[in-house]
């Protein structure tokens, strides 16, 4: 939701919009991870720290 003065432009994307902090607090790491799992989905490559 815009703030008082501001326009929304209809190119704009969510994550311009809203903190990384936020989607974090809604969807910790362990949720996304276990998500992931579920789906199949994992990475292809391994390397020293994870891909999140």
């Amino acid at each position: 939701m815009p703030r008082p003065g501001q326009v929304k432009s209809s190119g704009e994307r969510l994550s311009d919009r809203i903190a990384l902090g936020v989607l974090t607090r809604v969807f910790p790491p362990g949720v996304v991870d276990e998500v992931i799992a579920e789906c199949g989905r994992r990475e292809q490559r391994s390397r020293l720290l994870p891909a999140r």
